[in-house]
Order: C-alpha cells, then structure tokens, then sequence
C-alpha cells in the first residue's frame, strides 16, 4: 500500500507541493521501505501508534502549504489529483475542507462513500455507501454535514481558525467532529466528484477488535455533540443518543455480544470522567462560533428512509436506494 500511494503522488501534473508521510510506530517494514526507496519525501517516525488524529495533527504541524490534503495509506490516485482538486476552492464559495469521489480499490465501479449527513437519530446518513459511481446524484458537488478523511483537502487557513483535529479522539468521528467545527465558524464542507482516490477500505482498523472500535465509536460521538452543539440542541440530542445507543446495546447483549455491549457504558463513564476538560473545550468552540446550528443544519440534514438503519446495522448496503440528493 506504501508503495502505490507513494507512486501516484509522486506522479502528479501539479509540482508544487511536498509529501510528508507520518507512520505511527508501524512494525510491518514501512519505515525501512520507505527510506530505501522514497528519499525525496519527508517523513515523521512517530514513537508510539496516537492513532489517526492525533497522528494527522503531528504531520499538519509539519506542513507548510497552503492547502494540505490527508489521504490514508490505502489509496492512490490519478496524475491530474491535486490540479483538479485544487479547482473546487475557486468553485466554491466559502469552502473549508473537500472531500474527492472515494471508489473501491477491489471494485472500481463502486463507491465508498460520498460523506455523511446530520440525522434526526444522531446516526450519520452515508450517502453513496457501496452505489454505483456513475449515477447522476453521486457526480455532482453537494455539502455534507462530515467528509470521510481517507481523502480530503483542507484549507490552512481554515486549520488556523478553528484548530487541529481533537487529540483525545484517537481514531473514529475525528473528522465528523472537525467538519462540524468548521460549520460552526462560517466555513463549509463538500463533497466534490470530479477528482478520484482509489481506496482499499480499512485495513489499518481491522487490527483492531470491534469492542476497541465501538469504545472510540461511542466516546467520540458524545464528546463532540457536548462541544460543539449549542445548549438547546443538547437537551434533544443528547437523550435521543443514548436512548438510540443503549436499544443497540440491548440487542448486542441478546446475542451474546458483551464487549460490544459493554463498551457503550465504558464511554459514558469515560465522558462524565472526562467533563470538566470537555467544557473548557466547549467554550472554546463556541467562542469561534458564527452560524447557528439550526442555519447549517438546514444545508446538510437529511433523514433517510428507516430502511436505511437497518443496513447500516447489518452492513448490508446493497439494496439500500439513496433518497435523492
């Protein structure tokens, strides 16, 4: 995987630019790899895993650009990548972070995923979740409540405003949370078809067991909607989470899925322990805030159908129809 990400963007039409590649303590070979073969990049040799945010937050300290894209391990993409993707900060007004068409490595007619929607049932909606790249609605820009990071590219200017993604997430709802941050300030995020990154889906987070996952899941969640989201959007927030959660916990519990189950109450605990810390980031937050939830809110909430949480509870996406965008 090193290696065709490395090629592809070592090839590209667009010169000016520099690759900086953070490995988080990697025991697989990469570092040697790397430096045998790729002695023009730079490269960050992390002590310990810190996970994805924290991980990102060491390269984008490194970073000197202008705009700096993120784009995981298990990708590659085309030579005209960055001079097209560049094109959306012109097409867009006010844009904050853009996130390219993200297709599956092992089936290049697939889609990812276009990015996420804010949902009445505090679930995202992952719009274009394994559809067919050539539909219409999946090849136009539209905004997103959250991108998904394996392939985005940011403004620096927006990252001086309202600061690097969230140490104390670790992995999962990091980019959700920052995207929402960025809304918050006046910025926008989008998602923008007309570049394409060519993704192998999770192949870090598969080292991971699913209990780790949910603990991250569950814990991230909570502590971005008690920063971010204005007081009286709390008050219904807040409970339909944990009603949501803890019904799922319920039927994890019913089949025999203690860990699972467990790891909800694990976050909660984790968040209560954690609430005079998250307050005094709060506050910051809010003291950059510029938009009303409810004025961004209506450019990126949509409710999908209720077959849809089905799917996303059986990751069984396939028959599932997008509403129209």
């Amino acid at each position: 995987m090193a290696k065709a990400v490395s090629d592809s963007l070592l090839e590209q039409t667009y010169t000016s630019y520099e690759i900086i590649v953070v490995d988080n303590n990697s025991k697989d070979g990469s570092i040697e790899f790397l430096k045998k073969n790729y002695k023009k990049i730079t490269l960050i040799e992390n002590d310990d895993n810190y996970g994805f945010a924290k991980g990102n937050n060491i390269g984008l300290k490194k970073a000197k650009g202008d705009y700096i894209l993120l784009l995981n391990n298990d990708t590659y993409v085309e030579k005209s990548f960055l001079k097209n993707f560049l094109k959306a900060f012109d097409e867009i007004p006010h844009l904050a972070i853009a996130q390219s068409k993200l297709v599956l490595m092992e089936n290049k007619n697939i889609l990812d995923t276009c990015g996420g929607f804010w949902t009445d049932t505090t679930f995202l909606y992952h719009v274009g979740n394994h559809k067919d790249k050539s539909l219409p609605q999946y090849n136009k820009s539209f905004p997103v409540f959250s991108v998904k990071a394996a392939s985005v590219l940011i403004k620096r200017a927006v990252i001086e405003k309202i600061g690097l993604f969230d140490d104390d997430f670790w992995c999962y709802y990091e980019e959700t949370d920052f995207c929402q941050r960025a809304w918050l300030a006046g910025y926008e995020c989008w998602y923008y078809p007309y570049v394409t990154t060519y993704h192998a889906m999770g192949g870090t987070s598969l080292t991971f067991g699913n209990d780790f996952v949910q603990f991250h899941n569950f814990k991230n969640k909570m502590l971005s909607f008690l920063k971010n989201f204005e007081g009286f959007s709390l008050v219904t927030i807040i409970p339909i989470y944990l009603i949501m959660n803890i019904a799922l916990s319920v039927v994890w519990l019913l089949q025999g899925n203690y860990k699972n189950a467990g790891s909800l109450y694990k976050a909660i605990f984790w968040n209560i322990g954690k609430l005079t810390n998250t307050l005094k980031k709060r506050k910051l937050v809010q003291e950059k805030r510029k938009v009303s939830d409810k004025d961004y809110l209506k450019m990126v909430k949509k409710n999908p159908r209720f077959s849809y949480f089905l799917a996303l509870l059986t990751r069984n996406f396939e028959n599932y129809v997008d509403s129209p965008l």
